[in-house]
């Protein structure tokens, strides 16, 4: 018996979007193995997804400038968004350094250290502590009991651990909603499911689960996501009279359409690195380029992001860079500490596919619109 929401009907249409996502990921190398879609697509992807997340509670900076502040670079927004940012960052860096230990396993210290990351600093970081008293969430819900929650969190640690059951899916969908619905943290609730989920598909064998952004699409769309919360756990905490269906139908379809623009996003970068190969040929130039030109179309690249993916000194790197400048692909903005590379001329003018697709990555945009 248990107190969590794990209870749902498997509809036709819940039972179609799962079968969706096993067909387009069977077989399917992770993208981020390859080196040139690391450098190029990984970091933008890893930003687009902690500016929606972070965006999603309020914080003002838009996704250009989490871009920069995650690149090394600084803004001039409040102190307290910048701070989110970097925390977000850090809580995925955490997620993604877990699902590989070989000794993993799900524990309420885990999830605590998670939530201590996203709030470090902030207002109500409490450390990772339970809170201490009741709360009413956006005027709207009653979570538990306070008392609860110790009790509720080891339920879904237990529930966690059985990773062998469950499509991937229903495990993170709901991981996400059980967080959320428990609500055990003062703050920071929101963000420690959106990493939890994250974790979950990681532990599942999704590399790179930025690359399936839901967050941007809930940023988007936020009156969506809330009503599918709402119509799922109710005004109170009772899953025992809501099953988890309406939510799980959300949650699955959001995965499906954003593993969809991945794989257009897979289709598009192999083009665009074979257009770039075949431009740097017939110019003379060397191949090893079309990683960090590819990255420069959809972003700002740094020196120290173009050694740390390519395995270069740091010296080499900035070498390469202003050799590309010189021969016309790049253009330097800002000075020499926080200097940044974008798209010159002769690069911007090349027809590539990987751009756009990026921007409706990054923005939560459909595939086609």
């Amino acid at each position: 018996m248990t107190d969590l929401h794990l209870s749902y009907r498997e509809t036709e249409r819940l039972r179609a979007l799962l079968r969706a996502w096993d067909e387009r990921i069977a077989g399917e190398p992770p993208i981020a193995l390859h080196r040139w879609a690391s450098l190029a697509v990984w970091p933008v992807a890893r930003r687009a997804t902690v500016a929606a997340s972070t965006g999603i509670e309020g914080n003002r900076l838009s996704v250009e400038e989490v871009e920069e502040v995650l690149g090394g670079g600084t803004v001039q927004g409040r102190v307290a968004d910048v701070r989110d940012v970097r925390n977000y960052n850090r809580a995925l860096d955490v997620a993604n350094r877990a699902a590989l230990r070989q000794d993993f396993e799900w524990t309420q210290e885990l999830l605590r250290r998670l939530n201590a990351t996203i709030l470090d600093g902030l207002d109500d970081d409490e450390r990772g502590e339970y809170r201490s008293g009741p709360v009413v969430v956006g005027g709207m819900y009653e979570p538990p009991d306070h008392r609860r929650v110790p009790g509720l969190m080891a339920q879904l640690v237990e529930w966690l651990r059985a990773e062998d059951v469950d499509h991937t899916l229903i495990r993170a969908g709901l991981a996400h909603l059980n967080v959320v619905s428990i609500h055990p943290w003062l703050n920071g609730n929101g963000r420690a499911a959106r990493v939890v989920g994250s974790l979950s598909l990681m532990r599942r064998a999704i590399a790179a689960p930025e690359l399936v952004n839901i967050e941007a699409v809930i940023r988007a769309h936020p009156e969506a996501y809330v009503s599918a919360l709402q119509e799922t756990h109710g005004p109170t905490y009772q899953p025992d009279r809501h099953a988890a269906t309406r939510w799980l139908e959300y949650f699955a379809g959001l995965a499906v359409d954003r593993l969809d623009l991945r794989t257009r996003l897979d289709a598009a970068i192999q083009a665009d690195f074979g257009l770039l190969a075949m431009e740097l040929d017939a110019a003379g130039r060397p191949l090893d380029w079309a990683p960090f030109l590819l990255a420069a179309r959809i972003a700002p690249v740094r020196t120290t992001e173009v050694a740390a993916r390519l395995g270069l000194s740091p010296s080499r790197a900035r070498a390469m860079l202003a050799e590309a400048m010189a021969a016309g692909w790049l253009s330097a903005e800002g000075e020499r500490r926080g200097r940044r590379y974008v798209a010159a001329d002769r690069l911007a003018g090349l027809p590539m596919r990987t751009p756009d697709v990026m921007d409706r990555l990054r923005r939560g945009r459909p595939i086609s619109d």
